[in-house]
């Protein structure tokens, strides 16, 4: 099973590095960001222009840590952190142009994959495919938060 989850990731890579190459949309941010960064950054863009209350409840981790995620994606050029004029406490984060681009190219090469995936599938095996997938996914959700 492993061996066939990491082929499937490298796969997807692949596909990741493809769209780059060919110039449709700039992912570079993807080799700078880790992992929980790029959670934050998905958080962010799904939320809209959410405090940091938000995004941490979003995705179920501490203020505190958030924070501390915000800040180095600041200093990436990703994310913008402004102190709320109504109550100085709140402080309010958005995507930069950087990171709206990020996620769009990161979104449209996804669409690319599963439409590659679809192709490649019967409609009776590519539907099997995406009830697995959102079976698997919300087994580690409920098991994982």
């Amino acid at each position: 099973m492993e061996k066939i989850l990491i082929e499937c990731i490298n796969t997807l890579d692949l596909s990741l590095n493809n769209f780059q190459q060919a110039g449709v949309g700039d992912i570079s941010g993807f080799s700078r960001l880790t992992v929980s960064q790029l959670r934050y950054v998905d958080a962010i863009y799904d939320l809209g222009h959410p405090t940091i209350t938000e995004v941490a409840g979003r995705l179920a981790i501490t203020k505190a840590s958030v924070t501390t995620g915000i800040h180095k994606l600041a200093r990436l050029g990703f994310v913008i952190k402004t102190q709320s004029s109504e109550d100085k406490r709140v402080f309010r984060v958005r995507l930069t142009e950087a990171g709206e681009q990020l996620v769009r190219a990161k979104y449209r090469a996804l669409q690319e994959y599963g439409q590659f995936i679809a192709a490649a599938l019967t409609e009776e095996e590519a539907r099997q495919f995406e009830a697995t997938l959102e079976k698997l996914v919300l087994l580690f959700k409920k098991d994982n938060l």
